[in-house]
Parts: structure tokens; C-alpha cells; sequence
């Protein structure tokens, strides 16, 4: 029934898409609230309820407590009437993940990217892992309702990536949507990993308490999703990497962009780099010396590795970018006055970065205390984007678009 809710509806299907999405967002729910909400009369939303549990959509929690006559009925969706797929591709890894319809994750397949994980290759990873994921765990294919894909490099137009990021070839031109459509036979959507990382962390944990979040990324670009009154802001214009262009220092580092002293200079993946190569050809010690004969051929992977072994050329590099990113944090802050920030991306669970950051941030507002703005780490760091790749495929059927 579920996919009856794109496109044309009937007036029926119309009133249960409505019914569905609010348990979705509220549940578990009573028929009243329900029928508070909707305006619909008792008998109607009942009948309405009744159909959607013969399909097992929704069910009883019998969580309902009566207050002296019969119990009431409390409904929620049924997580495993249906499942998704989430996808993120970075230059570093390509996750995917298994969910069922509240975003947990039931399994997951991981690719280290190399100079062997071309376009095609990545995408007849993601394909197979597909099949393995649904076969392991006893789901029919007609309960994947899609694919949902996250990516941190600009999204041109027919779903194509603009990155010169990637190892390896094969990525120029070639269409993500269309590739993934035709091997896997089901819906497939594409947006910005920044934005889906927040709203996953809305809809998994903020939903019911807080409508105006932000969630921050450093990797190998710096960028922000933004959640305002309950709705994802989407970027327009291909701005969704300018908060790593915030000018945090006006006399500061040359950006890959031709400005200077931009934040994505200081406190990127790529800036972490340029600093410990300049810092080991100063002859800085170094753990790293061991295993490099190369200094200019260090891998991301390689000061990622050295950062969890607490190597002290890279823990200094680190409180560096902390530093400046908690400057910049700061500034958005001040620009959005968020009820929370969530740090994600893939500095944010190694040794010091988070901690230093929102130190910093936080001592900066301390004028402000009577306003404080909660600074926390993301729930899942590696997974999130994903996650909110697979929200994207449920809202698709279940919400109006953005």
C-alpha cells in the first residue's frame, strides 16, 4: 500500500498517507489525538486505522492506559513492513546500510576507497551489497522501498558529482541515480550528506524536543545542514560548503578557493594534511616516519591511523584545527542560535578535536549564559549520513517533498 502514496492518490489513500505520516511523527498515538489533529470524525479515522493495520503498517503498542473503561489504542508504524537502504560515498569510505523504517540499522557493508574505486566499481559495490544485505536477512526485495544516497562532494545537474577528490577514475559524467535505478530496480534518491546527517539526528533524537538544529561536518570539506522550525534547509546555488568559507582569519592561509583565511584552510582534512607534511619536513618526531618513505605521498587513512595511536605531531596539528573550528562554530552560532549543535564527520570521534572545539566555542559565548546552546557529538558519527539517506526514501513516499 505504501508505495500507493506517491503520485496520484485518491481521496482515501490522501487521508491514510495523512493518518500514517502523523503516527510516523507522533506515535505511539491515540485515536483521539488523531482525530484532534485531522478533524476527521471517530468512525472515519478508525476505519481508516483498521485498514492500515490489515496491512501492517501500523499496530498497537498496547501502551494505551484506560482510565477506568476499555483500554485505548495506541498506534505506531510497524519498522519492518518495509526497509531501506542508505548509502554514503566519501573519498575515504563507502558505507551502506540495511534499515528498517525507524532508521535502525540492521546490517552494514563498508568499502575502503583506493585508487581501484572508480565510479562503476563503487556503485556495483553498493549493488551487490544490496543483494547480500537482503539475502542474509531473509527480506524480499519487494520490501525495499529504495535506495537513498549521500554524498560531500556539489551535486551538478543529472545527479553527477563535481569532485576531483577521488583516487581513483571514472566518476566525470556519470550519472549516480540512473546507474543505481537500473541495477537495482527501485527508487533512488541523491542529495547532500551534510543535510541528511541532520536530518537523521532531528528525526532519531530531536523530533519531540527540538525544532531548530545544526549539524556541522569536518572532513575533507567543512559544511552545515541546517534543520529550522522542523524543515531541512536545503542550499541552493551550490553553497553547501560555505560554511568552510567563513572567514576566520582575514590575514590567514590561501583556501583552495582563492579567498583567504577560510576555515575550510585550517580545520579540513586537506589542511590537517598540507600541516603535518610541512611539520614533518621540519623534522618534527613523528611516528609516521616509520612507515612513509614519501612524505608527499602521506594518506588521509595513514594521519587518521597515527591521530587514534595519539601520535604527538598529529595531536598538535589537531589542537590547531580544533581551534579554529571552534572560532568558526561560534559564528554560526551566533548567526543561527540554534537549540543544538551536532558535531559530525570524521574528526569529530578521533582524539581531542570535539573536545577542543566545543571548548572553545563554548568559552567564547559565555557573555550569553543565559542562552546556552547544547554542543554534542553525533549518535553515529560513520553512519549517520547514511541514515539520513535512507530518511530521504521514507519521506519520499510518506511526506511532501521539500
Amino acid at each position: 500500500m505504501i508505495r500507493q502514496f506517491v503520485g496520484y492518490q485518491s481521496p482515501k489513500v490522501k487521508s491514510l498517507k495523512l493518518l500514517y505520516s502523523l503516527i510516523r511523527k507522533l506515535g505511539p498515538i491515540k485515536v483521539s489525538s488523531l482525530t484532534e489533529t485531522t478533524g476527521y470524525k471517530h468512525t472515519t479515522c478508525v476505519r481508516l486505522l483498521d485498514e492500515l493495520v490489515q496491512e501492517g503498517l501500523i499496530y498497537d503498542t498496547g501502551l494505551g492506559v484506560s482510565s477506568g473503561g476499555r483500554r485505548p489504542a495506541m498506534y505506531e508504524i510497524n519498522p519492518t513492513a518495509y526497509y531501506l537502504v542508505g548509502v554514503e560515498i566519501t573519498n575515504l569510505f563507502t558505507t551502506v546500510l540495511l534499515l528498517d523504517l525507524n532508521l535502525t540499522i540492521i546490517k552494514s557493508k563498508k568499502l575502503k576507497m583506493s585508487s581501484e574505486s572508480t565510479g562503476e566499481y563503487t556503485l556495483n559495490f553498493v549493488t551487490k551489497s544490496v543483494d547480500e544485505l537482503l539475502e542474509h536477512n531473509n527480506i524480499d526485495r519487494e520490501q525495499l522501498l529504495g535506495i537513498g544516497v549521500g554524498v560531500l562532494d556539489p551535486i551538478e545537474q543529472e545527479n553527477v558529482i563535481n569532485t576531483d577528490s577521488f583516487l581513483a577514475d571514472g566518476w566525470e559524467n556519470l550519472n549516480i541515480v540512473n546507474y543505481l535505478e537500473e541495477a537495482n530496480n527501485c527508487p533512488v534518491l541523491l542529495n547532500n550528506g551534510t543535510n541528511l546527517a541532520a536530518l537523521a539526528e532531528y528525526r532519531l533524537n530531536y523530533r519531540k524536543e527540538n525544532e531548530n538544529i545544526v549539524f556541522v561536518s569536518s572532513d575533507m570539506g567543512i559544511r552545515c545542514g541546517i534543520i529550522q522550525q522542523g524543515k531541512l534547509i536545503n542550499n541552493k546555488n551550490e553553497m553547501d560548503d560555505a560554511f568552510g568559507h567563513m572567514i576566520i582569519d582575514i590575514h590567514g592561509k590561501r583556501c583552495s578557493c582563492g579567498s583567504y583565511g577560510c576555515l575550510q584552510a585550517y580545520s579540513s582534512l586537506p589542511a590537517i594534511r598540507e600541516e603535518v607534511i610541512k611539520r614533518m619536513k621540519r623534522g618534527e618526531t613523528t611516528s609516521l616516519k616509520e612507515s612513509i618513505k614519501d612524505v608527499e605521498k602521506i594518506s588521509y587513512h595513514q594521519i587518521l591511523e597515527a591521530l587514534e595511536n595519539e601520535d604527538p605531531l598529529c595531536l598538535e596539528v589537531i589542537k590547531e584545527a580544533a581551534n579554529y573550528f571552534g572560532i568558526g562554530l561560534t559564528n554560526l552560532i551566533y548567526l543561527l542560535r540554534p537549540d543544538v549543535v551536532i558535531c559530525g564527520g570524521t574528526l569529530v570521534p578521533k582524539p581531542l578535536f570535539f573536545e577542543l572545539a566545543s571548548d572553545v566555542a563554548q568559552k567564547k559565548m559565555e557573555k550569553y549564559s543565559s542562552s546556552p546552546v547544547n554542543i554534542i557529538k553525533s549518535t553515529t558519527p560513520y553512519n549517520i549520513v547514511a541514515q539520513g539517506a535512507g530518511c530521504i526514501v521514507f519521506d519520499y513516499f510518506t511526506e511532501e517533498m521539500m
